[in-house]
């Protein structure tokens, strides 16, 4: 009775038992998402934010990830860092063309090179990863790699200019200015006279396509010239040659301006081109001061006469830079072996001539110097850099007798009592090469060629780039017995070095060699 009532046998209520209604079976889990499955947009979204190794790593995976891998927009928003310059380090990546014609693959190779040069300037073995020798048959007394690494231009003692393209497989000897005088002097001239030549290059920056103005001085070293154009300065306008498809295939150039050099001055100790100006280092052995620096401006010099004008820029002291480089707003800088110094060269009254033989007055003095360094030993004009151009500042390297500087020039010029126009740092304490045949300094790398005692590559960090490897790299290759007359090149960004070797002496017929390391793991 208690239960049909609903009641315990405490006499409590007690709800009734309901049946739980039968459930439906769940679902299987689902499979996880794969990457591949993701829409392409977010797979391509993801890689922009790798790091270049990842991208890499992830393109081993499968097909499916390998096509993504190769996306034009990856391989732009990694070169994108390396195409403009940082407030501590120039831009490390230089195109011929505009990148909107560049392919993804064009872009992927240009950023894995430079990326490889790094890595392979550090190999163990320290040798090249592939050398190449080409030959010239201009008698060649000048040579020039231009940035980027693919263009080496050659000088030769006939006025004649070739070049090579270092990318092609095979490079082959071309004509850019053909031969314009004849070297060979007649016997009643110095028979060891030989004609110099020298050249600097101003890349136009505003030029979608390669272009570049390239300054060539030709002067004999001795007695009179047979040929005025033997004595004299050109300035021509190199631009890249293009195909159907706007690709480079070769150089064209075309003169701008000619003018002669005085029959007393016997050679160019350096020389820079910016723009409008052009700076002059001549040797005049007639003169008191026989080293005679002048900035030009080159179109009003065009011409056949010697009465051009010009701004003798010779200062109290270090009247004999070894290197003089043209920056922005009118300023020289100089390295001596007394220093380094920064000059107005616009504040120097202009002539139209050579100064008197007894000239040895002071027609300006430096805005900023810095004295010593210990450049007084051997300096010439390959130990100095070219300029390295910053967000906020110019920058070189120099070597002194052992130590490596770095001269930060700040830009916009910061000009004061209190400011001084730059500073010096050292970028290796000692370099320890007794020997140095020939040299050159980049902004992070360096090679110095010491004959037989070996080829020594340097990298080194400034100190406020924040470089997770601080300390100074110093490697050695193997020695070489080759002669080699004239200096060495080195492009960072495609990790390749040009030296010339076997340079015998001047004759009517002669084939030079050239070597063409490529340090760069990755080669076209």
């Amino acid at each position: 009775m208690l239960a049909a009532a609903g009641l315990n046998r405490s006499g409590l209520w007690q709800p009734a038992r309901v049946q739980p209604e039968a459930r439906e079976p769940s679902p299987p889990p689902r499979p996880p998402v794969g990457l591949c499955e993701f829409p392409l947009e977010l797979l391509t979204m993801i890689l922009e934010e790798l790091d270049w190794r990842d991208v890499l790593r992830v393109r081993m995976v499968c097909k499916a990830l390998q096509g993504v891998s190769k996306t034009r927009s990856v391989w732009l928003n990694l070169c994108r860092p390396h195409l403009s310059p940082t407030a501590t380090a120039p831009q490390t990546l230089h195109l011929e063309r505009p990148i909107e014609l560049c392919t993804s693959q064009d872009i992927e190779f240009l950023f894995l090179r430079l990326k490889s040069a790094d890595a392979g300037w550090r190999t163990d073995g320290n040798s090249p990863a592939r050398k190449r020798e080409i030959e010239t048959d201009n008698p060649a007394q000048c040579i020039y790699l231009v940035e980027g690494g693919r263009w080496l231009l050659v000088g030769s003692a006939t006025g004649r200019i070739t070049y090579f393209d270092l990318d092609a497989s095979t490079p082959t000897e071309r004509v850019l200015v053909p031969e314009q005088f004849d070297p060979l002097l007649p016997v009643e001239f110095d028979p060891l006279s030989d004609i110099q030549v020298v050249m600097a290059i101003d890349r136009d920056s505003d030029s979608a396509f390669l272009t570049f103005n390239l300054a060539v001085s030709f002067c004999l070293s001795s007695a009179l010239s047979p040929d005025p154009k033997a004595r004299s300065v050109q300035i021509w306008r190199v631009e890249l040659a293009l195909d159907d498809q706007h690709r480079g295939v070769g150089l064209e150039a075309q003169r701008l301006a000619s003018f002669p050099l005085e029959p007393s001055v016997q050679g160019v100790f350096c020389q820079s081109i910016s723009g409008p100006h052009l700076a002059l280092s001549l040797l005049s052995v007639e003169h008191e001061d026989c080293q005679l620096t002048f900035v030009i401006e080159w179109k009003q010099a065009d011409g056949g006469y010697t009465n051009y004008p010009r701004r003798l820029v010779h200062p109290p002291y270090g009247k004999e830079p070894c290197a003089v480089h043209l920056l922005p707003d009118n300023k020289l800088f100089a390295v001596t072996p007394d220093g380094v110094m920064i000059l107005d060269h616009l504040s120097v009254q202009e002539t139209t001539s050579l100064p008197p033989t007894d000239f040895t007055d002071a027609t300006t003095t430096p805005l900023w110097r810095v004295r010593g360094l210990g450049i007084n030993s051997g300096l010439r004009s390959s130990s100095i850099s070219k300029p390295f151009f910053c967000s906020d500042s110019i920058r070189f390297s120099i070597r002194g007798r052992e130590t490596l500087h770095g001269v930060i020039i700040h830009y916009p010029y910061k000009e004061g009592p209190s400011v001084p126009l730059g500073q010096v740092v050292k970028l290796v304490e000692k370099l320890n090469v007794h020997k140095k045949v020939h040299e050159y300094y980049g902004f992070n790398k360096a090679i110095i060629l010491s004959g037989r005692v070996g080829t020594y590559l340097f990298n080194y960090p400034w100190p406020d780039e924040g470089n997770d490897d601080p300390s100074p790299v110093s490697l050695r290759t193997e020695g070489t017995s080759r002669v080699c007359e004239f200096g060495t090149f080195l492009d960072e960004q495609s990790g390749r070095v040009a030296i010339p070797a076997n340079v015998t002496s001047r004759a009517n017929h002669r084939h030079d060699r050239i070597e063409v390391w490529d340090f760069s793991l990755i080669c076209k």
